[in-house]
């Protein structure tokens, strides 16, 4: 059961930093067609108009979110496949097949039991 527990914390900090990443390719890309769109207006003002190294900034940004986005699936998806069965932890455990039932029942108490051992195990942000 611990093995459940701590896995699926595992999954659910990956699956944190997946939607964070994401969250990141969202916000460089929307600094990229912004920093595009004075670019190519007729009417930004020459001191607003974005410089060639500011747009591969932004582009460079992009590129880094959109990879690290990438990184971050594949963690994710990698700590998915490592939780394993709750009804097989709770076969083990009571030495007889479990019903839906007793799953969901387990899932519950569980619940939060893996969001303080995701707590623990979350990097800390500066």
């Amino acid at each position: 059961m611990q093995a459940f527990v701590t896995q699926s914390a595992i999954a659910k900090n990956a699956q944190s930093a997946l939607d964070a990443a994401n969250q990141a390719v969202t916000d460089a890309k929307a600094a990229l067609d912004a920093l595009n769109a004075k670019a190519a207006d007729p009417n930004t003002p020459p001191e607003d108009v974005p410089t060639q190294a500011d747009l591969d900034a932004a582009q460079t940004a992009f590129d880094d979110a959109t990879q690290a986005a990438a990184d971050a699936q594949a963690a994710a998806a990698d700590a998915a496949a490592n939780v394993p069965s709750i009804d097989a932890a709770l076969a083990q455990m009571a030495n007889k097949p479990v019903d839906p039932e007793v799953t969901d029942w387990a899932n519950g108490v569980l619940a939060d039991k893996i969001d303080q051992v995701a707590a623990k195990l979350a990097p800390a942000t500066p």
